[in-house]
């Protein structure tokens, strides 16, 4: 069966695969990068030392933690919800289950296929198609780049950081800014076709006048355009729609609680592990690089690299390099285990599978 993404365009599997083919460079490269890191991390662990904390670690604050993270992604199932009610009707808990399902698969899969498989699920489950889900999701990251950039400027203020950290910091808030702009630019634009031709908001080329504007061999950006001009063109409409609703502003706000419940969750399993040094400010400088450092798709799990960087910000706060290796691997395992727990439920009532998953057929809706 084949996917339709907009008005004249579908996706076919044979085209999905091959882009997961062309996707195995990428994947390769994200292992290596995580053994590098790994094999950074292990030199530098104390397993007598690790197993001790372990033993002496607080129950209650574990369980603080775990139920913070738990929280959090229900808190992204809300806010999703939020962002797609004005685009067809969904349940908090649909909306709950595709994330887990697609955390799920993040955590066993390379390059966040996870991010594909929860917008393949809603699509499934309602009317609405691919391009509308990707609008959603675009509103979803632009609200954490803004809270996150909001965090950069609130730990800046409460905790001294290296120079480098800061010249980062500012990089940041530059791509955040842009990103706003280019955002606000789109739904304007978006608004505008549709108030000029409601009654036709995204106009379709004929092939007559394609033919007598194009050469017979046209080039691969100009297939290219022509193939993502209809997708997007649906896209920044449903943008329109997403974002000139008090919806938009609510899912916002839901953005910074869930991101706060996960800093919250860091910091609790800190406690648990006996860091009592390291202040809520500290734990929330912590959380922000590794969030920041764990954007770019690597490894499953953004193993190694989760490991690198929460090393990497313990150690600006004076916890020693043997004691936050020994961490970075408990507060992984710790956050990763309830995950993979409901993740693995969720996929596994989702109806997809993940041999469909990772040969890239898991954009085809009603391959069985």
């Amino acid at each position: 069966m084949k996917l339709s993404l907009s008005r004249g365009e579908e996706l076919r599997p044979s085209n999905v695969a091959k882009s997961a083919r062309r996707g195995w460079p990428k994947a390769a490269a994200g292992y290596v990068l995580a053994f590098v890191c790994l094999l950074w991390v292990f030199r530098h662990l104390d397993l007598a030392e690790l197993l001790r904390r372990v033993a002496d670690m607080n129950l209650a604050w574990v369980g603080a933690a775990i139920l913070c993270v738990v929280l959090s992604y229900v808190c992204q199932g809300m806010r999703w919800q939020l962002l797609l009610s004005p685009l067809a009707p969904v349940t908090v808990m649909r909306t709950t289950r595709a994330i887990y399902a697609g955390l799920f698969v993040n955590e066993v899969l390379p390059l966040r296929l996870g991010e594909i498989v929860r917008a393949v699920l809603i699509s499934r489950w309602t009317s609405l198609k691919l391009r509308s889900i990707v609008a959603s999701i675009l509103i979803e990251r632009l609200c954490d780049g803004l809270w996150l950039a909001v965090g950069v400027v609130v730990v800046l203020v409460l905790v001294p950081l290296p120079r480098r950290l800061i010249e980062a910091g500012d990089v940041f808030w530059i791509f955040i800014f842009v990103a706003i702009v280019i955002f606000s630019w789109f739904v304007f634009s978006a608004r505008s076709a549709w108030a000029n031709n409601p009654g036709n908001p995204v106009p379709v080329e004929t092939e007559t006048a394609r033919d007598s504007t194009e050469p017979t061999t046209p080039s691969l950006l100009r297939r290219l355009v022509h193939a993502v001009t209809p997708f997007m063109r649906g896209a920044l409409l449903d943008l329109r729609i997403v974002g000139y609703t008090s919806s938009a502003l609510v899912a916002c706000i839901l953005s910074l609680v869930m991101l706060l419940l996960q800093a919250l969750s860091m910091w609790l399993a800190m406690r648990a592990y006996g860091l009592h040094q390291v202040t809520f400010p500290a734990g929330l400088a912590v959380f922000i690089i590794v969030h920041l450092g764990t954007m770019v798709p690597a490894a499953p799990g953004n193993i190694g690299t989760y490991q690198f960087f929460t090393v990497l910000g313990l150690t600006l706060f004076g916890v020693d390099k043997t004691t936050a290796v020994g961490f970075s691997l408990v507060v992984f395992a710790l956050l990763s285990i309830p995950l993979v727990v409901i993740g693995f439920w969720a996929f596994g009532t989702s109806g997809l599978t993940l041999p469909e998953v990772r040969s890239g057929l898991q954009n085809a809706q009603g391959l069985k």
